[in-house]
Formats: C-alpha cells, sequence, structure tokens
C-alpha cells in the first residue's frame, strides 16, 4: 500500500474516532440567506431562488431535485485568488487550478466576533493577527487563517450586509502581521 493510502486511512480512521476535529462551516441557504448589495452603479448579486423541477411526480416520478440561482459569494463559499484583481495574475489563481493540496492544512482562527459586533465594518488588521500569535505562537507556514465574526448568527432581509449599499468605510488590503512571511 503507497503511503498516500496509508496517510489516508490513518486519517479517515481519525476522523472517525473523533481523534480529529472536523468543523462544518457550512450554512443552510434560503430566500432569507442574505446577500451582498453593491453600489447601484454596479451589477447586483442574485438573491438565493429554488425552484421545484419534479417531487416523485408526472414530472419525474422516481426523484426530487431543484434547480437553483444564487450569487456565488452567497452563503459559505470560497474565493479563489482569481477573483480579486490582486490575484487576477497569478498562476493556478482558479479553484479548477489551485493544488488539491492547498485545500488540506492546519488552521488558526482569528476572533474578531465582538469586534464585529460593535463595527458591521470592521476589517481584520495586522494588530489582530500579531495579537493571536502573542498569544498563540507564530502562525505555521502553509496554515488557512480564519476569521471569526459570528455573522452565521444573522440571518433574514433585515440584517446589516443585505440593509446596506456601501461600508461605512472603504475596506483595506492589511498589512501583514511582523512576523508573517509571504510563505504563510
Amino acid at each position: 500500500m503507497s503511503q498516500t493510502a496509508v496517510l489516508t486511512a490513518q486519517f479517515a480512521d481519525a476522523v472517525a474516532r473523533g481523534a480529529v476535529r472536523v468543523i462544518d462551516l457550512t450554512q443552510e441557504l434560503s430566500p432569507d440567506t442574505p446577500t451582498l448589495v453593491l453600489p447601484p452603479n454596479f451589477g447586483q448579486c442574485s438573491g438565493f431562488k429554488v425552484e421545484e423541477i419534479s417531487r416523485y411526480d408526472e414530472r419525474g416520478v422516481a426523484w426530487y431535485w431543484n434547480n437553483f440561482t444564487v450569487s456565488e459569494h452567497t452563503g459559505s463559499h470560497f474565493d479563489a485568488p482569481i477573483h480579486w484583481v490582486t490575484g487576477r495574475d497569478l498562476p493556478n489563481n482558479a479553484t479548477d487550478t489551485i493544488p488539491p493540496a492547498d485545500f488540506v492544512a492546519p488552521a488558526v482562527v482569528v476572533d474578531v466576533s465582538a469586534q464585529c459586533a460593535a463595527d458591521p465594518d470592521y476589517v481584520l488588521e495586522p494588530a489582530d493577527l500579531e495579537a493571536w500569535e502573542a498569544r498563540h505562537g507564530r502562525i505555521p507556514a502553509r496554515s488557512w487563517v480564519l476569521q471569526r465574526t459570528d455573522w452565521s448568527k444573522r440571518t433574514g432581509a433585515r440584517t446589516p450586509i443585505a440593509a446596506r449599499t456601501v461600508r461605512t468605510r472603504p475596506a483595506r488590503r492589511p498589512r501583514p502581521c511582523a512576523s508573517c512571511s509571504s510563505a504563510t
């Protein structure tokens, strides 16, 4: 058996035994799922819509299935580097060209939920990463850095993200923290 097969089997066993903690970050999509609202001069994101194709009836007696429409930036999703102008010219910048190995890595969670509760436009700052590293140690190279905002607790059409059309201050690209390198 190859080393990859052995490691895969060991990993699957560890997940099954609960020795590896797997956290589901997905959120259920529904017509109440907030969507990004851009200024009126830009194209707009579609809200989540479901159209039933069949449900074990004359339209399809043996199956239940749907069409759905949703903006690619709704709910839990992954933004490939190509999404932003800063990643436009990077190699392997789309989801179909990113090496699959890059999707499995250790992760750290930087909790800024209190800041986001106080300021819906809160932007992760280098100081947040430096504070995390002061408490937990350096962020390992090639790790995923996840930002906890608790926006998942906000649902429905009255959430701030759906109600505002423009941020109250422009988002900015944070500088990396002092100890972070381009390899992280």
